[in-house]
């Protein structure tokens, strides 16, 4: 099974922002036809509007049983939605949702505990096929259901089965809001490197080129990243320089992200109670 394989699907997506545009995108290159995707979105993008030129079904109005449900709303909108869903319930739909902090038994209390419903969280790198999702199936997803959602996840990326629902906050909180902390350091170190001297156009290139560079070390290395950090770190060097302050104990990194990520989670947790 790999993200290659085409299958032949017909999906519904119900709310189509930044991810979910990511997501079809990637389909669109690489999965499904787009005769067999209908978009419901209230204000398409103007690169929706576009992909209807090549079939994409946008809010249109018919009686096509669908296979799977993508859920790409803002969390706090989905009551409002909550009946075009309940329509699609007892139709053999697999549901799958997006929606940061929203729990499965929240959607079953929508549409039925009987129904398939898979809890995802993506993230922004799937635009560029290199996303990682982390995902959850309830009880009644079914082998070929799961199977075939596993190649449509695959088409943008890795996936992560978990079995435990409650690591969802983590989750959201590392890899669903993780690439926005990897852009900010770029542009912290680009702007510092304004501050010393550089251009920005010489400043951006080497600090993208080193993000992407020290990125690919991680994913294709065996050692882990302290393993790797330490590699290059000379005793008395300026990287030696840098980490003493970055890693000081008061004020360093290791604070700071902890308590990012951690109100991140808290984020999510507050989201699953609205």
């Amino acid at each position: 099974m790999t993200a290659e394989k085409k299958i032949n699907k017909r999906i519904k997506i119900i709310g189509c922002g930044k991810m979910a545009s990511a997501i079809l995108d990637a389909w669109l290159k690489k999965s499904i036809s787009p005769q067999n995707i209908y978009v419901d979105d209230p204000k398409p993008s103007k690169w929706l509007l576009e992909k209807k030129k090549d079939g994409l079904n946008i809010n249109t109005k018919t009686d096509v049983l669908f296979d799977y449900c993508f859920i790409g709303v803002k969390p706090q909108t989905l009551d409002e939605i909550g009946l075009k869903l309940k329509t699609l319930s007892k139709k053999n739909v697999t549901f799958v949702s997006m929606l940061a902090g929203i729990k499965i038994n929240r959607l079953e209390a929508i549409v039925g505990k009987e129904e398939s419903i898979v809890r995802i969280m993506p993230n922004l790198p799937a635009e560029i096929l290199k996303g990682v999702t982390a995902f959850k199936e309830n009880g009644m997803v079914e082998a070929e259901q799961s199977e075939n959602l596993a190649i449509l996840l695959e088409a943008f990326g890795e996936t992560v089965k978990f079995v435990e629902e409650n690591k969802f906050d983590a989750v959201t909180a590392i890899s669903g809001s993780g690439p926005a902390y990897i852009f900010l350091i770029a542009e912290l170190m680009t702007e510092v490197g304004i501050n010393l001297g550089l251009t920005y156009d010489e400043a951006f290139k080497l600090v993208k080129h080193t993000i992407d560079g020290a990125g690919s070390l991680i994913v294709n290395s065996s050692l882990r990243p302290q393993k790797l950090r330490e590699n290059v770190t000379s005793p008395g060097g300026t990287t030696h320089e840098a980490l003493a302050v970055m890693m000081n104990k008061d004020n360093g990194l290791q604070k700071i992200f902890s308590a990012a990520i951690k109100a991140a989670a808290q984020k999510s947790k507050e989201l699953s109670k609205a």
